[in-house]
């Protein structure tokens, strides 16, 4: 049986720690604010996997969602609000796709039965955008999307 450490993040999605919770109350990276637990249910963060009598040396990678709300935490809240706003100011795209390509960003986080639609909207932008627009929806693939999504684009 596992069982989870505490972490402590900052809420722009830098870990400080997924082994046990520290008390620094902003990030040495960004100077941001620090949380150990979520912000809606006031549930902690999950750190790394714990089995006893095994050492886990796996880097710790910040979940996107809690896991007993299922509200997005405050990281990935910003990277689907900065990735809508790139969307928006990208004047090679059309108004619909626009609309419909921002509305899938939750699709692309996390898989869901809309995730092969967005998927498709996705590449469609990445064809029709700007190369400074199509770069960014890469990168956040890479740093947020799910392992499906990541998988049909072959990141």
């Amino acid at each position: 049986m596992s069982d989870y450490a505490l972490a402590t993040v900052c809420v722009n999605g830098h870990p400080l720690s997924g082994d046990d919770r520290i008390s620094d109350n902003f990030c040495s990276v960004c100077g941001a604010l620090t949380i150990s637990d979520c912000p809606n249910c006031n549930r902690p963060i999950r750190g790394k996997v714990v089995k006893k009598g095994v050492l886990n040396l796996c880097e710790y990678i910040p979940p996107l969602y809690c896991y007993n709300c299922g509200d997005p935490f405050p990281w990935t809240l910003q990277a689907i609000q900065a990735t809508s706003e790139l969307i928006e100011e990208d004047e090679r795209l059309d108004k619909l796709l626009k609309e419909k390509l921002t509305a899938s960003l939750p699709d692309i986080v996390a898989e869901t039965p809309k995730s092969s639609l967005a998927t498709n909207r996705l590449k469609r932008a990445m064809v029709a955008a700007g190369k400074f627009t199509a770069e960014g929806l890469r990168q956040f693939v890479i740093d947020f999307g799910c392992e499906f999504v990541k998988t049909r684009l072959g990141f």
